[in-house]
């Protein structure tokens, strides 16, 4: 089990919203009693077959809190989960203090511009909510008649942090606080044999570059890299990535 490690990106990876529910779909996640989270079946019973072939570890921008919301069906929870874009380790539930003195460094550097920035963003109109997220980065929502990109694309210039934008949502990291600064800390962990990771946005490409194959949609820029294998099908995205992690796990081949 643990010669093989996945990485995952969870929200439009391996979870999805009510805006993509399906009939059938299972309920993994609620807020404030609503239903929040979905997983396919197809996707739970392959995520079993993972679970128990691998060492599964989500790598999510999730905050502690958002993490800590979802409810995963049985046979699937992981023990180790990595939230907050590589700041906080949990281990079943607890975090991991080694793994926090060990971002402290990254975050500290990053706190004066996080707080300048909250400042001067808080009270905007154009952002719907802007918050500190659990003390490691800044993350705004804009607006329904707000160009995110534009904004993103603006900001750049004003501060040294890196500015990614997905959706109507924009997100100020540390530099050094990215996906795949997290896998290689795992990677150090736990000494896999085989990395695999799978992600679909353009926060995850740091995960997706740092990983020996990686499984992403069909649609995402700039993961041109040969070991990323693009999701071609029908399917859903998740039930495709864990049906080929399981099919190229077998022999653990690097081809």
């Amino acid at each position: 089990m643990t010669d093989i490690l996945f990485a995952s990106d969870l929200d439009n990876t391996l979870l999805y919203s009510r805006r993509h529910r399906r009939a059938g779909d299972l309920c993994v996640e609620r807020l404030a009693g609503a239903e929040q989270g979905f997983m396919t079946p197809p996707a739970v019973e392959l995520l079993r077959r993972v679970r128990a072939a691998m060492r599964f570890i989500p790598v999510t921008t999730r905050s502690v809190e958002q993490y800590r919301r979802i409810a995963w069906p049985a046979g699937t929870e992981p023990a180790y989960a990595v939230t907050t874009n590589g700041a906080v380790l949990l281990y079943r539930g607890v975090e991991d203090a080694a793994w926090r003195a060990e971002v402290a460094p990254v975050v500290a550097a990053a706190q004066e511009e996080l707080m300048r920035l909250h400042a001067l963003y808080a009270e905007n109109p154009a952002f719907l909510r802007c918050r500190i997220v659990d003390g490691a980065y800044l993350f705004v929502y804009c607006a329904d008649h707000v160009d995110a990109e534009a904004c993103a694309a603006a900001y750049r210039a004003e501060t040294h942090l890196a500015v990614l934008c997905s959706g109507r949502k924009i997100y100020f990291f540390p530099q050094e606080l990215d996906k795949g600064a997290a896998l290689c800390a795992l990677r150090q962990r736990f000494a896999p044999a085989r990395v695999y990771a799978a992600g679909d946005s353009i926060i995850d490409l740091p995960l997706l570059a740092a990983a020996d194959r990686a499984f992403a949609p069909r649609d995402l820029p700039f993961a041109d890299s040969p070991h990323i294998r693009r999701h071609t099908g029908a399917e859903p995205f998740s039930e495709w990535l864990l049906g080929r992690l399981m099919d190229e796990s077998v022999g653990t081949s690097p081809a």
